[in-house]
């Protein structure tokens, strides 16, 4: 399946999924602290988020496993059920998931600081995204997506964690804010500098996703694109985020979103999804927008 995924990504652009989180808001179920146990309680249901998406257009979704690092579950009292959780996350996609389209194993933060800011060592990080990345692996994702990392230090981790489970394709997606220096993560870092350690730590591939909207993404994406020649994931958020009487929504609109994408393709992008805020309605116009291009 890895051949098959880089031969698809030289035919065209590959559309990945869009927001798991919204899609669990949208159902009724954005309360949920813990949104993986939802792949041992509810699976229809996020099955059903899956199908959708893959109906809209996506060749690929990404498991709701974005919480299920070790240390992260271990927060919530549930490191007992890591491998239930993630491995329950990758049934559901793959039973959703048609002939020819594929299925990509969420590794998110884990919610701890390294030292000296925090109480975890490098080791410890490192072993907890291997155990997560093995379940993931040994469950039949096709690639693994390690995202929106805000520390490229963690993100190495979770790389060097990842590339121990096991011989797949590795996609390292960090998340940036836009200042008026350039793009950084919250820690400091540089596009450049992102790139070139998490190339030289085994990246197949690299992205950008969340915080962003699809119109910063643009210039984000020519950065992106100057410094590597691997394939690129751009997922941005469906706008700026709205608080009213506590309910946050985001205020694109599909078409919008489609106009920067194609502008987003242009900069160099190989894959695109959608972060937070989008739907499969966002997919589908974004599928039949630039799927062909």
């Amino acid at each position: 399946m890895q051949k098959a995924f880089l031969r698809k990504n030289e035919e065209k652009t590959i559309i990945f999924d869009g927001a798991m989180g919204t899609m669990l808001m949208n159902g009724g179920l954005g309360s949920i602290k813990t949104p993986i146990l939802l792949n041992i309680e509810k699976p229809a249901f996020v099955m059903n988020i899956h199908k959708h998406y893959f109906a809209a257009g996506a060749d690929v979704v990404i498991t709701n496993t974005f919480g299920g690092n070790p240390l992260k579950l271990a927060a919530e009292g549930l490191d007992k059920q890591l491998e239930v959780v993630n491995r329950e996350g990758v049934n559901i996609a793959k039973k959703a998931c048609p002939d020819g389209k594929f299925v990509a194993g969420d590794i998110g933060p884990c919610g701890k600081m390294l030292k000296p800011l925090g109480d975890i060592s490098i080791e410890e990080m490192q072993a907890a995204f291997y155990l997560q990345a093995n379940v993931l692996i040994e469950a039949g994702v096709d690639l693994l997506i390690i995202e929106t990392m805000y520390s490229l230090e963690e993100a190495l981790a979770a790389v060097h964690g990842a590339r121990k489970g096991g011989d797949i394709l590795l996609l390292a997606s960090m998340t940036f804010t836009k200042t008026k220096y350039g793009f950084f993560t919250v820690m400091g870092e540089s596009i450049a500098q992102c790139v070139s350690a998490l190339e030289d730590a085994g990246a197949d591939m690299l992205g950008a996703n969340c915080t962003l909207s699809s119109g910063d993404m643009i210039d984000l994406t020519k950065e992106l694109r100057a410094c590597t020649k691997k394939p690129i994931l751009i997922q941005p958020n469906a706008g700026k985020p709205v608080t009213r009487k506590a309910v946050t929504k985001y205020q694109q609109k599909p078409s919008d979103f489609v106009r920067d994408a194609k502008k987003i393709k242009e900069a160099g992008a190989d894959m695109i999804g959608g972060c937070c805020g989008t739907t499969p309605e966002f997919i589908q116009a974004l599928s039949a927008a630039i799927s062909d291009i």
